[in-house]
């Protein structure tokens, strides 16, 4: 190599050395950024036919190598909106919530939540209001990509439409599934005598979306090693109303009495109420005065010589009698009464099913139940019963399990995450509800991806197309709830870096300084 040669094997080593120290500065700077993956700075060595075929030349090259698949270490959190990839993947982000914008890559877990739109929720009272609805995001505001739960409770492997994931406490007001299953395991005793009775109040989800109360009616049969099994659910009340007829000469001394669930209004005639319906309207108001009967029924009028009586309560049943005494003299006096509106409880039991054990105490049949339930509202629930496991041993009444599936409309308090990636709610009815799946990103080249503002990558024809995947499933990765991954620069191992790099700088300097030197001495020895 010539002495000119030299100028240029020293400039290249000092731009290569001050390349490699904007890494080092890049890395140190990014030591608390979560996520965040460091890079290296390696050369090559830049042979001399290269550069303008001067045959005297030569030096280094720098190139920046990422270190993107590097794991970094992974901190406990004690925040729910934290989650940590160990292993590969990446969590793919959307930059608008439409999926209009790019889609990025990135390892920072540490997520957020990002309001867009107002909606309108619509509460237990029927009152609706306008609420922020609200969306899982990283720290750049992007959007966190998930799948959404296919109707049968399950989540797609591959081939899902990936979406942005609600999280507000109103996200699932609307959302339910009606119970069609069920499964009781109970013990009915053995040792009692027919007619004993025991119950077990247990919910389900109607077709509304609304968790309903139902007992469960087992009454010991006549029958040897035989129950009647029956159920009892809501319905809407109805208040029975009674018709009172009056009929007859008005007369004074006629007495005309209407006994209301055994207590006796008895009115007699004074003969100046100018008719039936004058004494009709006494009669009224002698009922709806009096301390006992006022407070069951109200009375009214209702034609020529009819009264009605409508109970207060809607669901109490009326018991009602009416009488006429002749004591004027005609003897025409008559008094009816009847039940126009019939009364109708608040509960409603279902047709008895018998349940037959055998001699070891085991069921033998049925094993199963339809069951078509109806409740106050006009809702109503269709669902199979499994009641298989029962059995009927000496002892105590014993429920051992209950379950049925679907769930109502109800609030999410909160959620977190599992190593599978599913984002579990946690309702304000007590239920846990798997809402969403979470999925990987993996590449062939991750080291390929196109570094981007805000710590997170793009892809490139390096890195090739993004692999979604499942964590937990696939063996690439685990997600680690309540904790977020670090930056994986090792100061220590920069500082080291900074004063090899600093020292080659020197160096190289030191060369061009006393190739300078050299040249002019050459330089003086020509004159």
């Amino acid at each position: 190599m010539g002495l000119y040669g030299a100028f240029s094997s020293s400039v290249m080593g000092m731009m290569s050395q001050s390349y490699a120290m904007g890494i080092i500065g890049s890395n140190i700077a990014n030591v608390s950024t979560g996520g965040f993956k460091g890079s290296e700075a390696r050369f090559s060595t830049v042979l001399s036919e290269t550069l303008f075929n001067q045959g005297d030349l030569g030096g280094v090259k720098p190139y920046q190598f990422q270190r993107i698949n590097h794991q970094g270490l992974l901190q406990s959190s004690d925040s729910n909106y934290d989650l940590g990839i160990n292993g590969q993947g990446f969590f793919m982000l959307s930059t608008q919530f439409d999926g209009s914008g790019e889609t990025f890559y990135g390892r920072d877990g540490a997520f957020q939540m990002r309001t867009v739109n107002d909606v309108s929720v619509t509460g237990d009272d029927g009152n609706t209001t306008t609420v922020r609805d609200g969306y899982l995001v990283d720290k750049n505001g992007y959007f966190v990509l998930g799948y959404g739960r296919n109707a049968d409770g399950t989540f797609p492997t591959s081939g899902g439409t990936l979406a942005p994931m609600r999280i507000d406490p109103y996200a699932f007001i609307d959302q339910f599934e009606a119970t069609t299953t069920a499964q009781l395991d109970v013990n009915l005793p053995s040792q009692v005598e027919a007619g004993h009775l025991e119950t077990y109040a247990v919910t389900m989800v109607d077709s509304s979306g609304t968790a309903q109360d139902v007992r469960f009616n087992f009454t010991k049969s006549t029958t040897l090693n035989e129950w009647e099994f029956s159920t009892t659910t809501s319905q809407d009340p109805v208040a029975q109303v009674d018709t009172v007829t009056l009929g007859g000469t008005v007369e004074a001394g006629d007495v005309y009495s209407v006994t209301i669930n055994g207590s006796i209004i008895n009115y007699t005639v004074t003969g100046s109420e100018g008719g039936i319906d004058g004494i009709r309207d006494a009669l009224i108001s002698t009922i709806n005065s009096h301390p006992s009967t006022g407070a069951i029924v109200t009375a009214a009028a209702s034609g020529t010589g009819a009264l009605t009586l409508t109970a207060n309560v809607a669901g109490s049943a009326l018991t009602t009698s009416a009488s006429a005494t002749n004591n004027g003299g005609t003897a025409d006096n008559t008094a009816s009464a009847s039940t126009t509106v019939a009364n109708v409880t608040n509960t409603i039991t279902s047709p008895v099913t018998t349940l037959v054990f055998g001699s070891k105490g085991e069921l033998t049949s049925p094993s199963n139940l339809p069951l078509a339930l109806t409740f106050a509202g006009g809702t109503s629930a269709a669902l199979t019963l499994d009641i298989g496991s029962s059995t009927q041993f000496t002892g105590d009444f014993l429920p051992v399990n209950y379950q049925h599936n679907g769930y109502a409309r109800a609030n999410m308090e909160k959620f977190y995450f599992d190593e599978g990636g599913h984002v579990i709610g946690i309702f304000d009815d007590s239920t846990v509800r798997e809402m969403y799946r979470i999925p990987l990103a993996v590449f062939s080249n991750a080291n390929a991806l196109e570094a981007r503002n805000g710590n997170v990558f793009a892809t490139t024809q390096e890195s090739g197309t993004a692999q979604v995947t499942l964590a937990a499933a696939d063996g690439y990765a685990l997600f680690l709830p309540n904790s977020r991954e670090l930056s994986d620069v090792d100061l220590a191992e920069e500082f080291t870096l900074m004063i090899m790099t600093q020292q080659a700088y020197t160096s190289s300097s030191t060369v061009f300084k006393t190739v300078d030197e050299m040249t002019e001495v050459a330089r003086d020895l020509k004159r």
